[in-house]
C-alpha cells in the first residue's frame, strides 16, 4: 500500500511473508502432514507429543 493508513494490532508482527496462493496452501499441507505424522508416531509408542 503505497497511501493512507490501515489500522491493525499486534498480530501484523506475526507476518513476515506474503506468499502466493500456491505457497500459502503447500506450506498448510505440509505443515497439517507434519502434525498428522508426528501425532501418529506418539500414538503408536504410547506418547503424545505436545
Amino acid at each position: 500500500m503505497d497511501a493512507g493508513a490501515w489500522s491493525c494490532g499486534m498480530v501484523a508482527g506475526l507476518i513476515h511473508d506474503i506468499p502466493t496462493c500456491k505457497e500459502l496452501i503447500d506450506r498448510i499441507m505440509k505443515e497439517a502432514e507434519d502434525i498428522i505424522t508426528n501425532r501418529l508416531a506418539g500414538m503408536l509408542s504410547g506418547k503424545v507429543p505436545a
